[in-house]
């Protein structure tokens, strides 16, 4: 089965009709490609964004904490509020960026499903693909996976073997 995410791919109208009426013609098709530029491209470079900032929010942890901890005394209860919010904070940009993610993937299976009930759905979505070639010729945008908030800022090596992860 193609992977609609890969570069150049097509929808492919199978004449199914499993879905029920789902519209038809060459307004369907635009709503399809829209549907499918936004899960491929939009969202997944939302997503890195989100990814990028729960990992700068990740590596601060440590150095809130060796700040906080006083010789002898441990941290005052605001700082541990603090410790607790940047927490909050990190699974709030984690959980959003894995949601974009998930939505993205659904709204390009989405668009080839619908892609394959109507010929003219498919084609006018063919054609606005072909038209806007260039948005689709390398794979979507990579979503690094962020950081689960009691990973070790030091636990992940970036794609050139760096540590750090983000």
């Amino acid at each position: 089965m193609p992977n609609p995410s890969q570069p150049g791919w097509q929808p492919e109208y199978t004449g199914g009709n499993s879905l029920g009426s789902v519209g038809s013609g060459r307004r369907l098709g635009a709503h399809l490609y829209y549907l499918y530029r936004a899960g491929r491209n939009e969202l997944p470079e939302i997503a890195a964004v989100y990814a990028r900032l729960t990992g700068e929010i990740h590596k601060i942890v440590a150095a809130m904490e060796a700040q906080f901890d006083r010789p002898g005394l441990g941290m005052e209860s605001a700082h541990l509020r603090l410790l607790e919010l940047r927490g909050e904070a990190h699974d709030v940009l984690r959980q959003t960026c894995l949601r974009m993610v998930e939505v993205g993937a659904a709204l390009v299976q989405i668009a080839d499903a619908y892609a394959a009930t109507d010929q003219h759905a498919a084609d006018e979505f063919s054609r606005m693909l072909t038209d806007n070639a260039d948005d689709y010729r390398t794979l979507p945008p990579y979503v690094p996976e962020p950081p689960a908030l009691h990973e070790s800022p030091h636990s992940r090596t970036r794609d050139n073997g760096r540590p750090g992860g983000y």
